[in-house]
């Protein structure tokens, strides 16, 4: 199923918000979810990862109308490629032990937008 850029970028924006809420107010869900200690230094950085997903979702959620070029091709394969390092991420922490198997919920949202949006780039490809 191909998404178009509007519901990609909405769909992001949504997950960037429910982040920044989670991890700014409510870190230790995110730590259970994942099965990984919770420490002053993991909440620390965590609302740090807060502020930065808001930012996220604000760009997403601003360039939602904005038609295909080469610079909404740009964001939509450096989304693709972040979304996919973070779901191989995520499942190599689990293979060294560093998550539980609640980290395979990121895995998968980060797998199927990574996928979606390196797919709608490639839509966007302009032939030389």
């Amino acid at each position: 199923m191909d998404l178009s850029f509007k519901t990609l970028s909405i769909v992001s924006a949504a997950i960037a918000g429910a982040l920044f809420l989670t991890l700014l107010f409510v870190p230790g869900l995110v730590f259970w979810l994942f099965q990984i200690p919770a420490s002053d230094s993991a909440v620390f950085l965590a609302r740090r990862a807060a502020v930065l997903f808001l930012g996220f979702g604000i760009i997403m959620w601003r360039i939602r109308d904005v038609e295909a070029s080469p610079a909404i091709q740009a964001i939509c394969v450096g989304w693709g490629v972040a979304m996919l390092g973070l779901a191989a991420l995520g499942s190599m922490e689990f293979l060294r032990g560093f998550a539980g198997i609640g980290i395979f919920a990121a895995v998968a949202i980060e797998t199927f937008l990574g996928v979606s949006y390196l797919r709608l780039a490639l839509k966007m490809r302009q032939p030389d």
